[in-house]
């Protein structure tokens, strides 16, 4: 059964992160404990959440967390 964002949660999906909850590819490698190269395939794979400034990608810290806590196997311990 598939479960639908309530309203608070999609607007959270979607909205640009506040300068102090964005991370760069390096920051969110360190963050899950995996290569850099990793999380680009990722964000190609549509598994993380992201947006670009230019070509350049943002990521929410508040998201990943949110998407790792529903996806343990994502980090790496």
């Amino acid at each position: 059964m598939a479960t639908s964002l309530t309203p608070l949660q999609n607007e959270e999906l979607f909205s640009f992160p506040a300068p102090e909850d964005q991370l760069n590819q390096t920051e969110v490698a360190a963050l899950f404990g995996r290569s850099v190269q990793t999380i680009i395939n990722w964000k190609k794979k549509g598994k993380i959440p992201y947006f670009e400034i230019g070509r350049f990608p943002v990521f929410s810290k508040k998201q990943l967390t949110q998407v790792a806590s529903r996806n343990q196997h994502l980090i790496k311990i």
